[in-house]
Order: C-alpha cells, then sequence, then structure tokens
C-alpha cells in the first residue's frame, strides 16, 4: 500500500516526530511517498536524517514550471469537469479578495500534487496539521479521486472556520488527534455527528534506556526547547527569569530553536539585563537538543496554546522535571505535583514560582522526572501509535474497495 503524506514544511527541526512515524510506518510494509508544500531551508536540514529525507521530499512551492505544467494538462484532459468544480468550491468558500487568492493557490498546488500521487500510484493521501497544508490536500484528494485524511496537533485548532475544518472532516476518511484535548475540540468544531471519525492517536516516543540517562547535574539549569514564534511564550518566560533574578534565585537558562521572533526575543533579553544568565543556541541537531535537556536541571515552557509538545516528552525521556502552561493537551502530560508543575498562561510570577519551587528541592526533582518518563513510556509508546495509524489506513482501503 502506498500512502502520500503531506506537509507544509518538511523535513524540518520541528517535525522529527512526523519522521519518525513515516519511517515506523514504512517497517510495517507501507510504502509512504514524501511531498511539502514548501522547501526547507538549508539550516533546516541539520543531519545526515534530515538529508535522507529531504532527499526523498518532492515540494510543490515553487513549482518545476515542466511538471505543473503537465499537471495542468493531466487534470485538462482526465478530470475536467472535477477540475472546475475544485476551482469554484474553492473560490466560492472564501471571504474577501485575499483569501480567494490564497485558495486560488491553494488549487493550483493541488492540481500539481494530485498529478503526482495519482502517477505514483497512491492509495491514500495524509496531511499533517489542519491548516493550510490541508487546504490543498482535500482538494488534491478530490481531483485524485483518492481518500485522504489529516493529523490535527493544537494550534491548527484554533481556527476552524477560517481552515474548514467541518469540510475537511466531512469528506475525509478519517481524522486523527494527539491528544483527548484536540479530539473534543474539533468534535466541537465540526459537530457530534462527525465524532466516529474523529480518532486520538498520540505522537510515538522512543525512550532511552534508563541507564544512559546522567543524573540531575544540581546546577539550577534550565532548558526551553521550543520554536521562537508568539505563541511558545517566550515573552512570559523571560518576564519569569526576570521575577528569579530579582529575588535572588541562582539560575542559568538556554534557549533551543529558532523562529520569526528571534531578534525580538534576543532584546527582551538584553532590556532585563540576562545576557549573563541566558543562553540563545539557536536550531540544533536531534542528537544535540537531547544534549541540551540533559544538561539542565528542569525543562520549561509558557506557552499560550499546544497539542501536546514533542520537546516535553523529550524532557520527561531524560527524567527531567516540566514546568508548564496547562493549555491544550499538556495536562494530559504534565501532572501537576507528579511529573511537574502547571500554572496558568499568561502569568510570570506564577510561572516564576513553579521554576523555583522544582528547583529548590532536588529529591523532589528527581521523583517528577523519573515519573515523567513513566508517563511517557506508559502513553507515548511508538509500536502502539504506529499499529493504529497502519491500521486506519488499511480500514480506509478495504472501505473504498467495499
Amino acid at each position: 500500500m502506498k500512502v502520500a503524506y503531506l506537509v507544509s514544511h518538511y523535513p524540518s527541526p520541528s517535525h522529527t516526530f512526523i519522521e519518525r512515524e513515516i519511517r515506523a510506518l514504512e517497517e510495517t510494509g507501507i510504502e509512504v511517498l514524501r511531498f511539502s508544500v514548501r522547501r526547507p531551508k538549508d539550516h533546516h536540514i541539520v543531519d545526515e536524517t534530515a538529508r535522507d529525507e529531504h532527499s526523498k521530499t518532492r515540494w510543490l512551492v515553487p513549482p518545476a514550471v515542466f511538471s505543473f505544467v503537465a499537471a495542468v494538462i493531466w487534470a485538462c484532459f482526465t478530470r475536467p469537469l472535477t477540475l472546475c468544480s475544485t476551482f469554484v468550491d474553492a473560490v466560492s468558500g472564501a471571504k474577501g479578495l485575499r483569501s480567494k487568492f490564497k485558495w486560488m493557490a491553494y488549487w493550483a498546488e493541488a492540481i500539481l500534487l494530485a498529478y503526482w500521487i495519482v502517477s505514483a500510484d497512491a492509495a491514500h493521501l495524509h496531511c499533517h496539521f489542519g491548516n493550510a497544508g490541508s487546504n490543498t490536500a482535500m482538494i488534491a484528494a478530490k481531483l485524485a479521486g483518492l481518500p485522504f485524511s489529516i493529523t490535527f496537533h493544537g494550534i491548527d485548532l484554533n481556527e476552524p472556520e477560517a481552515f474548514r475544518h467541518p469540510a475537511k472532516v466531512r469528506e475525509c476518511a478519517f481524522a486523527v488527534c494527539i491528544s483527548e484535548f484536540g479530539q473534543r475540540l474539533l468534535v466541537d468544531n465540526v459537530g457530534a455527528a462527525e465524532a466516529d471519525k474523529i480518532h486520538v492517536v498520540r505522537c510515538g516516543y522512543a525512550l532511552p534506556e534508563q541507564h544512559i540517562i546522567p543524573p540531575l547535574p544540581g546546577s539550577n539549569h534550565i532548558v526551553c526547547v521550543a520554536r521562537l514564534s508568539p505563541e511558545k511564550g517566550h515573552d512570559i518566560l523571560i518576564a519569569a527569569l526576570l521575577i528569579l533574578k530579582r529575588r535572588g534565585f541562582p539560575f542559568s537558562c538556554t534557549l533551543v530553536g529558532g523562529g520569526p521572533l528571534d531578534d525580538e526575543i534576543r532584546q527582551r533579553i538584553a532590556q532585563a539585563e540576562l545576557d549573563s544568565a541566558v543562553t540563545m543556541v539557536g536550531i540544533r541537531t536531534p542528537e544535540e537538543v537531547r544534549e541540551h535537556i540533559a544538561q539542565a536541571d528542569l525543562a520549561v515552557l509558557a506557552s499560550y496554546g499546544e497539542g501536546i509538545p514533542i520537546a516535553l516528552m523529550e524532557a520527561f525521556a531524560q527524567k527531567r522535571p516540566v514546568a508548564a502552561t496547562n493549555v491544550g493537551g499538556i495536562p494530559e502530560l504534565v501532572l501537576d505535583g507528579v511529573n511537574g508543575r502547571l500554572v496558568g498562561p499568561g502569568s510570570a510570577s506564577a510561572f516564576a514560582d513553579a521554576i523555583q519551587s522544582i528547583l529548590s528541592d532536588h529529591r523532589a526533582a528527581e521523583r517528577m522526572g523519573e515519573a515523567g518518563w513513566r508517563q511517557v513510556g506508559q502513553m507515548h509508546d511508538p509500536a502502539t501509535s504506529t499499529q493504529q495509524m497502519h491500521r486506519l489506513f488499511t480500514q480506509s482501503r478495504l472501505s473504498e474497495a467495499a
């Protein structure tokens, strides 16, 4: 069975969980074809695994002129009515001129994607994230005459009307959410009639052997692994660190990740006079990320919105306790007082209190890290997640055949 995977940006340092999912599915005998809406930037190809995935991926933007012309000719001659109807559906459902132009672009991308997946004899199209990439996937599936599905994560659930989630869930073979929170929110957004096709499949994470995990260093070192984007709450984290500094509480902190707020976050650190305590190291390889986590006593994430962050799973895999906000699916992973501390979003003082309480009790922090390791093992077993996805793809194929 061939399954086409579409992601907005692939490969990417923040999408290593998709790479792990794809490779695990391939081990079950499913052939996965990789497609990305946009070509990744060179600095996103951080290691040999990413280079390998890069070599296996085809990108829709920027399009190769010959391929796009061939795709248009193919669509005009083999499915002219579907080509016209998908254009009308795409544009008529868009509100405002700018939105209509965007949906024209999704339609154009979909023509090329449909041409490629039909030519490759794919049996199913799956898209990660219910955002713009899934717009392209929905149209491409109609043009190709193939079933499609979507994995919804967290922040992509916040604009159900703009991204036409009700229509996508009605038309898809199945939908996946990575958390129970996401499942509830998606059912609320699209209606209870579609609830049976919305499944929870958690992101799998393979735990390292316990004997290779280093102990907590006891240096009050904090690590934050997150894209430098507004929803990740770096403004709250920096404000919390400033509160700790004013309290005279000793700490150091490393920010791992890149993104659009890089300059702004550097300015915030400078304005708070935290340059000597906070280090920004940018995008790192997965191995380097694990090393940064291993050097820390605590992992933090002050997000305003999330699904279930892989960064927190990585911290628990290294037996590091976590301080995080109780948003999205995070409370399904982080249990307040058991494996970390949870506070409401947007409160720097509460976040500072959570950090200080964990770092002030080394033995309690060790117990939290142990509990986090067990939590990931119980909730995010990669074999279970792979079996669930394999079953969903197989059931979709059998339904189509019937």
